[in-house]
């Protein structure tokens, strides 16, 4: 025999032990069932067996049968060749915190006995060893965490932790990136707005140097009518000395002399006046008022336009920003869900067409609370049989829930994966059933 040989339950002895005084099973066949009715000790068998196998983990509070001082256990494990493993687990009150104490030893088929026997027991008992179908009335998250050891290498935890962080931060940052798309939407832009700014400057010099042009023009003038009122002062005066030439003869030498001087003075200011040529023309200052004017209202838009211009464009690139940061953490979301997708489509799970959901089991890409009791009983007890390939059995306690249809799924399903599987129901009148009653069998196998 290798040693992963598959093993199943050739004999069990219990006594003592929780409501059973003495029970002998030889299972004969590929289901036993354990029936009676309530509270004879059909479950204290099963109990007893994983007892026997998992120890003190697994002994629950006051295991010894009332009035009793020692329990004991037996179970023959092995396969057509016959016992390969004497389990016999032993259970005594004692004066400590527990209230008993245990000892176990394994004997192979030569009768020897082997050293750490607990530590070869625990390589045989899975996660579902003492009742598969408790996996039909998990909760979907339980039966999740459950089949997530199928799965090598994959943090379902750490996934779905960091998928729901970053999708909390994609959340954040889609939401900051609309809001600048928003933000630079309601930026107006006067679509009239100048593209560039104009030169004020530039007008305003050329306003002063027209300014300046105007005031030489009016000192023209105003040169050229004093000018001529005083050129009209000396002919009046040069008349009135002609007059006076007559009444003031005495005068005359010194008042031709005058007159001769300011006639020649008058000739003076005559051709002064006719080589002054034109009066230079008026700059009009107006115009140029109006277009300063209107550059400064210009430039003012420009401005605001061009403010607007760069708002948006900051917005925009903002944005931008905000919706590739979104963008990589899809990415790495997806990237997360594919590689973990991969990892379960690489496992080797114990019924074909399981996927895992959104912490739920899928199968057929169907939540499993859709699926048929048959599929349901079939899955439980395949993943049974995963979790511990050394034993070829399994046990339940609620068998007394399954209709005749789920019955005989269960007893064909023994039948095609050559299983054994101890179920206990309740009043049974199936004439292969062990009946319990007091603790005792009251009727074998036929």
């Amino acid at each position: 025999m290798t040693d992963d040989q598959p093993l199943r339950i050739l004999s069990l002895d219990v006594e003592n032990i929780l409501r059973v005084v003495a029970v002998r099973v030889r299972p004969d066949g590929k289901v036993v069932e354990l029936t009676g009715r309530n509270r004879q000790g059909k479950s204290s068998v099963i109990e007893a067996i994983w007892m026997a196998l998992g120890g003190e983990r697994l002994i629950p509070t006051d295991p010894i049968h009332d009035g009793a001082e020692v329990g004991r256990i037996v179970l023959d494990l092995g396969d057509d060749a016959g016992t390969q493993y004497r389990v016999a687990r032993k259970i005594v009150r004692a004066d400590n915190e527990k209230g008993f104490a245990t000892s176990l030893t394994i004997e192979g088929a030569d009768g020897k006995r082997f050293t750490n026997p607990q530590k070869i027991l625990n390589g045989f008992i899975g996660a579902l060893s003492c009742d598969p179908l408790d996996f039909i009335a998990m909760k979907p998250q339980e039966q999740f965490d459950l089949l997530k050891q199928f799965v090598a290498g994959v943090d379902f935890d750490k996934i779905a932790k960091a998928n729901d962080d970053d999708f909390k931060t994609r959340t954040d940052v889609n939401r900051d990136a609309k809001a600048k798309r928003v933000q630079a939407d309601g930026i107006r832009i006067d679509p009239d707005a100048p593209t560039e700014r104009q030169d004020e400057g530039k007008l305003v010099a050329e306003l002063a140097a027209a300014g300046e042009a105007n005031a030489a023009a009016e000192r023209f003038r105003s040169g050229l009518a004093a000018k001529k009122v005083r050129a009209e002062a000396a002919d009046a005066a040069a008349e009135a000395n002609r007059k006076r030439i007559e009444e003031l003869r005495k005068e005359i030498a010194t008042l031709e002399v005058l007159a001769d001087q300011t006639d020649a003075e008058a000739a003076d200011l005559r051709l002064e006046i006719a080589e002054a040529g034109d009066c230079p023309v008026p700059v009009d200052t107006a115009d140029l008022t109006a277009r300063i004017n209107a550059a400064r209202d210009a430039n003012a838009r420009f401005d605001v336009a061009e403010r607007a211009r760069a708002d948006r464009t900051r917005l925009d690139s903002e944005a931008a920003t905000l919706e590739k940061r979104a963008d990589e953490l899809t990415k790495v979301m997806a990237d997360r869900t594919a590689a973990k997708e991969k990892a379960v489509a690489e496992a080797k799970m114990p019924v074909a067409g399981i996927s895992f959901g959104d912490g739920a089991i899928l199968l057929d890409g169907h939540p499993l609370a859709q699926a048929s009791q048959a599929q349901k009983l079939n899955l439980a007890i395949a993943i049974g049989v995963a979790l511990q390939p050394r034993l070829r059995f399994i046990t339940t306690k609620n068998a007394a829930l399954l209709d005749k249809d789920s019955w005989k799924a269960l007893v064909d399903l023994a039948e095609q994966q050559n299983l054994m599987i101890i179920a206990e129901t309740v009043q049974s009148d199936r004439p292969t059933a062990v009946v319990i009653e007091d603790g005792r069998v009251a009727k074998p196998v036929a």
